[in-house]
């Protein structure tokens, strides 16, 4: 690995970043990069140029895994292949003949006389015909990031006239990145359609996430987030959840943990979802009036919402709001969900609407009742007066049930370390009951084990709560995790029917079959959540939700 404090790791511009680091800090995208290295390698031998997209949501990896395979391209093909790597941020490329200009700025070439020619038509071909003598029988690999962006500022000719070199050439090969699949290459009849070989890329798994979180802060040089790295895991695992796969938000989540620690969870993810504040003003700025009021209102939805309802909370014409709709998943800001004969609508990138909702007081309590969840089930047995609470399992091991219920009937008044201890122990027996059928002797000691609850703090409750549930979802026995969790919400309120929601939303989804439910009454952030305990319940992958 590079040194310790030997570089920085841009959020914005992997770019910048030596190919030692960007090596190191590659996580879970090592095949994709070989595979994609050796279809440029083939190309090369066989003079079959390849076009690659990258398609991916903000901070997904693209920009990153576009500079390492530039780099490798450049080391372990240089042979055959010039790789050029145009600037992220192209703002000035309007025609073909600025793109190859561009690339042959980058390749170190004076193109005064090229663009001293009077027709643009000249300019394009003398700029194409001066790369085919600087190849010198080379391919060249042309890496384009954000080419959406290019293709939004040039008109249709010229998208065409781009098309056409390409075609008639075995010059170049383009690698390409997006965020989603843009009009441009997706409708059929754009000159590009039907032209890339995609690459989606996909969100990295916790354990992923985690390991990249571990690898930068190795490059910070900080050592006491590598050490205590036990005692974040639990909420950091937790915010991982929520806001998903992306390896730009898992720097994130790293680069706020360090300044400030998990003791709070909802703080830290209101603080990252807080520096995303000024783009994600832009982009309302950015869309015109209509446009935006739909827009909010699916951003600001609690579930995913149909057109319909859109166009009664937004009251527009509902002709108006699918027009509308069409462009803003077009644009990439929304996905739709169709589901025999309703579509529901969500936002796609998922923080930008855990953002919308932090701003809004209902929001704030589902996303905070979401994190206090997620917390309490990443949760190791929660540590009082530096003796651990006990897994329900082992609490009741050495008890005869008479001897255990008397020992709950001893706790006194003020004393949260053996009411914890107690509230375990009738939760341990109540499983027991629970899974060997019976369910009267085991509700009534889970009505037992929470008129305790109130000498406790909700932090240790909510912990006790998810232990126990986890020992009975593990199970699979669906009437039993059902009866439980029922039971533990009327002893406890509207609070705990708040909390053990995942848990309820999954009892459904297996119940009922119908993994469409992930698509109507949840938001990706839920959604993950929920599909993680019914493959738990499950034990296959059957209930999932697809991609």
């Amino acid at each position: 690995m590079p040194a310790a404090g030997s570089a920085a790791v841009y959020r914005y511009f992997p770019g910048a970043l030596d190919e030692e680091t960007l090596r190191y800090l590659l996580v879970g995208r090592e095949k994709l990069l070989e595979e994609m290295l050796k279809e440029l390698d083939r190309a090369s031998h066989s003079g079959t140029p390849r076009f690659f997209l990258l398609v991916g949501d903000r901070g997904a990896g693209k920009s990153h895994l576009l500079s390492l395979l530039y780099h490798r391209v450049r080391d372990d093909l240089s042979g055959r292949v010039i790789p050029v790597k145009l600037a992220e941020e192209e703002y000035s490329m309007f025609r073909a003949s600025d793109f190859f200009l561009r690339v042959l700025e980058e390749m170190g070439a004076d193109t005064s006389e090229i663009v001293a020619l009077s027709d643009d038509p000249l300019i394009r071909d003398a700029a194409v015909d001066t790369l085919a003598e600087a190849a010198t029988g080379k391919q060249i690999a042309i890496f384009v990031d954000n080419v959406h962006e290019h293709f939004y500022q040039m008109d249709k000719s010229e998208i065409r006239a781009l098309r056409s070199i390409f075609q008639r050439s075995d010059l170049f090969s383009v690698v390409a990145s997006a965020p989603s699949l843009f009009p441009g290459i997706a409708d059929h009849d754009e000159p590009f359609y039907n032209f890339f070989r995609v690459f989606h890329l996909r969100g990295l798994e916790i354990a992923e996430a985690k390991e990249l979180m571990k690898r930068v802060a190795r490059l910070d040089g900080n050592t006491a987030f590598i050490e205590n790295f036990r005692d974040y895991e639990p909420g950091i695992e937790g915010l991982l959840h929520l806001v998903g796969g992306s390896p730009r938000l898992a720097v994130q989540a790293y680069e706020t943990v360090s300044r400030g620690g998990t003791d709070d969870m909802g703080a830290v993810f209101f603080r990252m979802t807080d520096e995303h504040t000024p783009y994600y003003r832009e982009v309302f700025e950015r869309l015109p009036g209509q446009r935006r009021i739909i827009f909010d209102t699916v951003l600001s939805a609690d579930t995913p919402i149909t057109p319909k309802d859109i166009a009664e909370r937004a009251r527009l014409n509902p002709a108006t709001v699918n027009a509308q709709l069409r462009r803003l998943e077009a644009d990439g800001y929304v996905i739709s969900r169709p589901m025999k004969k309703r579509t529901s609508y969500e936002v796609r990138d998922r923080l930008f609407r855990l953002w919308r909702a932090m701003r809004r007081p209902a929001g704030r309590d589902r996303i905070g009742a979401c994190i206090e969840f997620l917390e309490a089930w990443h949760e190791r047995p929660a540590v009082m007066e530096g003796e651990p609470l006990q897994e329900p399992s082992a609490s009741y091991a050495a008890w005869e049930r008479a001897d255990a219920l008397a020992a709950i009937g001893k706790v006194q008044p003020g004393e949260p370390d053996e009411a914890a201890r107690c509230m375990q122990l009738a939760l341990g027996l109540a499983r027991e009951e629970l899974l060997d059928g019976n369910e009267t002797n085991g509700l009534s000691l889970i009505d037992e084990a929470y008129r305790h609850a109130d000498r406790l703090d909700p932090g240790t409750v909510q912990r006790i709560t998810a232990g126990f549930l986890k020992g009975i979802i593990g199970k699979g026995q669906v009437s039993v995790i059902k009866s439980a969790a029922r039971a533990i919400i009327a002893s406890g309120g509207a609070g705990f029917e708040r909390f053990l929601k995942p848990v309820t939303d999954a009892v459904e989804i297996v119940e009922a079959n119908d993994t469409r439910l992930y698509y109507t009454r949840l938001q990706p952030e839920e959604r993950t959540v929920v599909a993680g305990i019914v493959r738990e319940i499950s034990g296959s992958d059957e209930f999932l939700p697809g991609l």
